[in-house]
């Protein structure tokens, strides 16, 4: 059975289409359930959710990553599936997952994803990520949570999603290629068509996730990848703190933190 998990929060908007995408799969031979893990909504996601999923569940671990862990819980596939609420799949996406994974014995499949929207930005965006295929050649798949599928068996190798928000499927990513014996493709038949909403500042976006990296690898602090700013509130504070001269710096000069866009600071969880 392949269990395809969607976490979402508030996406009311958007899960319709996701999810109709989803229940309108072609299907060879095999058997699919769709899970949505809801955190907490506050709109309509989760009636409509339960429209279309087999089962919702309602999120309690923390992050997205503690999302998608949830809902590997609360299935039962020897597939797991990860995808977003705001990201629409071909009818054959599952088909051709369960094509490398069980007809062709991969053990971990990924594919391109491509921006509904067509804008500057999701062009140059969509160039970088092509970059990400030149890793493949050191058996470094970099997974995208939009488009990713994995046998339960490997998820289960590399213990799972961590509880955090910001580059979650880049940990499970880095954690797949330090246990080095899965067998990877990238399978450009695999793709999806995801939103470009978050793209409205490349700058802004390239920050966060270079906080994220810094975070990660630097100072290892994983409260920060679950507590981190949001995309669209970016400023010098948070570059400051990127390169080591934000909280606790006393040769900060006093006034030198503004508001790129003059917006009120707040710091994002998703749980």
């Amino acid at each position: 059975m392949i269990s395809v998990i969607v976490p979402a929060k508030n996406e009311a908007e958007s899960i319709r289409v996701c999810l109709h995408s989803l229940r309108s799969q072609h299907l060879d031979g095999e058997d699919a359930e769709i899970i949505v893990v809801d955190g907490n909504s506050t709109d309509e996601t989760r009636k409509i959710a339960e429209t279309y999923a087999d089962r919702v569940v309602t999120q309690r671990e923390k992050g997205i990553g503690g999302a998608r862990k949830e809902g590997v819980s609360a299935s039962a596939g020897d597939i797991l599936v990860f995808t977003d609420a705001d990201t629409v799949h071909r009818p054959d996406w599952l088909s051709v997952i369960g094509d490398n994974l069980h007809t062709q014995e991969f053990d971990v499949c990924t594919g391109p994803i491509l921006f509904l929207e067509r804008t500057m930005q999701s062009e140059l965006l969509s160039l970088w990520r092509k970059t990400y295929n030149v890793l493949h050649l050191f058996n470094f798949y970099w997974l995208i949570g939009s488009n990713m599928a994995m046998k339960r068996e490997v998820y289960e190798k590399i213990d799972g999603h961590r509880n955090i928000s910001l580059l979650e499927d880049y940990d499970i990513s880095v954690r797949m290629f330090r246990e080095g014996d899965f067998r990877c493709t990238y399978d450009s038949r695999q793709e999806v068509y995801t939103s470009a909403r978050r793209l409205s500042s490349l700058l802004s976006y390239l920050m966060i996730y270079a906080y994220g990296h810094f975070h990660y690898h630097v100072t290892r602090d994983y409260q920060r990848l679950l507590n981190y700013p949001q995309f669209d509130e970016m400023d010098l504070e948070v570059i400051l703190d990127v390169l080591g001269a934000g909280e606790g710096n006393t040769n900060a000069r006093p006034g030198a933190v503004r508001r790129l866009g003059g917006r009120k600071k707040r710091s994002r969880s998703k749980e």
